[in-house]
Parts: C-alpha cells; sequence; structure tokens
C-alpha cells in the first residue's frame, strides 16, 4: 500500500491519526484464527488442551476502548501528550465480539472516567469477564470501587501501578481498599524502575508490597534497559526467585560480574 498507506503510532510518531470514521470501526474479529494465536503462545509447561483453549478466548474476546487519553500527565507517559485529556470514544456494545462474553478494555485510565460505575455495574449485569489490560489506577480506589470491581469477573490478575515514591501513600491507600473486597492473589502491581528512583527505592517498594501480599511486577524505564544489574533483579523478581534467595545469591548475576571482573584482568 505504500507509499498511500497511513503510517503512525507510538512507535513512529505522536501526531499521525486516522480519520474519526476509521477509529469507529469494528475490529475485524476474523482476522486471526485460533491456530495462528496457538503457534505463538504454545510452549511451555501448559498441556495443549489448555493453550487452545487459551487461544481460542483470545481470539473471540471483544478488544478496544471505551475511552482514550488521560487526565494526568505523568512524565513518564506519553499518553497524554499523545491522546490529550480522557474523552469517551465507544460504548461496550460497539466492541464487544457476538462471539464471547469476555472484553478486554485497553483504556489508558478506566477508573478517572466519571462514568467508570456505570462501565463497572455494566460489566456486572451483563455477566461479562473483563480484562483491564491496561490495570486501574489505585490512586482513584475507594471502597465504592473496590467493592464494585469485586463483583466482576476478571480475565486474569487485576493489575495497578506503583510508579514513583512520592504516590506511596496514595497507592497503599488503594490497596487496602481493595483487600478489603478482593482477594491479593488476584492483584498485582507494576513498579516502575530506573526512571527516577534509587535501587534501594525500587527494593523498598517490592518489599512493601510483598508484605501487603502483592505480586510485585518490575517494568524497566526504557532508558535504564542497559544496566545489567537492573536487568538482572527484574528478572529475580519476576520470576519470584525472591521469595526464596537473596539477590546477592542469584547466581545470573555472580556469574556476569565475575565474567566482567575476569574480563578487566585480562584487559
Amino acid at each position: 500500500m505504500y507509499p498511500d498507506s497511513i503510517i503512525g503510532g507510538t512507535g513512529w510518531d505522536l501526531t499521525t491519526t486516522l480519520p474519526p470514521e476509521v477509529e469507529a470501526c469494528r475490529p475485524d474479529y476474523d482476522l486471526y484464527s485460533v491456530q495462528d494465536i496457538y503457534n505463538r503462545i504454545k510452549g511451555g509447561i501448559r498441556r495443549k488442551e489448555t493453550t487452545i483453549k487459551k487461544a481460542k478466548t483470545i481470539v473471540d474476546a471483544g478488544i478496544g476502548f471505551l475511552s482514550r487519553g488521560c487526565q494526568r500527565s505523568c512524565p513518564f507517559c506519553i499518553v497524554h501528550k499523545k491522546e490529550g485529556s480522557l474523552h469517551q470514544v465507544a460504548t461496550i456494545d460497539e466492541i464487544l465480539n457476538p462471539r464471547s462474553i469476555v472484553l478486554i478494555l485497553m483504556d489508558n485510565n478506566l477508573l478517572a472516567n466519571p462514568n467508570c460505575m456505570d462501565t463497572l455495574r455494566e460489566i456486572r449485569e451483563r455477566n461479562l469477564v473483563v480484562d483491564i489490560s491496561q490495570g486501574i489506577d489505585c490512586r482513584l480506589v475507594n471502597e465504592e470501587i473496590a467493592q464494585e470491581l469485586s463483583k466482576i469477573k476478571h480475565l486474569r490478575h487485576l493489575h495497578m501501578a506503583w510508579d514513583l515514591m512520592s504516590f506511596e501513600q496514595q497507592v497503599m491507600q488503594g490497596i487496602h481498599h481493595l483487600k478489603n473486597w478482593i482477594s491479593q492473589k488476584k492483584l498485582m502491581c507494576f513498579v516502575l524502575v530506573g526512571y527516577n528512583t534509587t535501587f534501594e527505592e525500587d527494593v523498598y517498594r517490592v518489599r512493601k508490597l510483598a508484605e501487603e501480599k502483592i505480586e510485585p511486577l518490575v517494568m524497566i524505564y526504557n532508558n535504564s534497559r542497559e544496566n545489567r544489574m537492573l536487568r538482572h533483579w527484574a528478572r529475580y523478581i519476576n520470576s519470584r526467585i525472591f521469595k526464596v534467595a537473596d539477590f546477592k545469591d542469584y547466581l545470573p548475576w555472580i556469574k556476569e560480574q565475575q565474567f566482567h571482573q575476569n574480563l578487566r584482568m585480562a584487559v
């Protein structure tokens, strides 16, 4: 189609947009087959039947945005610059796949939408299974929202994020509201590292979450991906090895340090 195709998006630029009628198009749910998805996700310890079932769930799921943009302007995030303030763009009926009750929501900040309680009630009343794929802003969680989130069916963990140290009080308050209604086994928290926190602050946040029985998932900021220790520590945390061993005893990091030490000695 080049040069007549429209090229844009986050990986290309933040200014190119599609016409409103294109943005409003219903997703093409016949684009991929179960076999296509199975070939991508097979492997590991899952049984073949389980993987096929998961592939079918993915293929049949509805996916899309109810809202775009975000009311926050976090310095490490491009959403506000790319999409502006939060605004409604679709209804559940417009993105739901008729073949399934599973709905994957891509909203950047679902809870910031003034209609979020109505959306959560509609999901519950229609008995949908939802995956809030971008996570929830737990700084906005109160008892009412936590209770409503507990009444709907979630496809996987309910995700949230603790990005900056200054968010600690608000994040902990939101987590405590959620734990009043939802088992901590169903909660997971992304931890942004390598942006403006020290390693000690990164360790502190992971330990704090572990004390709350919340699964941490370390996310390395792009500019810090060359930090070898941070990469090893992220793998150490995300593979859950931190539950049984100290980082100083993490063999891959020990081996890399020894390798570079021997390299320096050889030079």
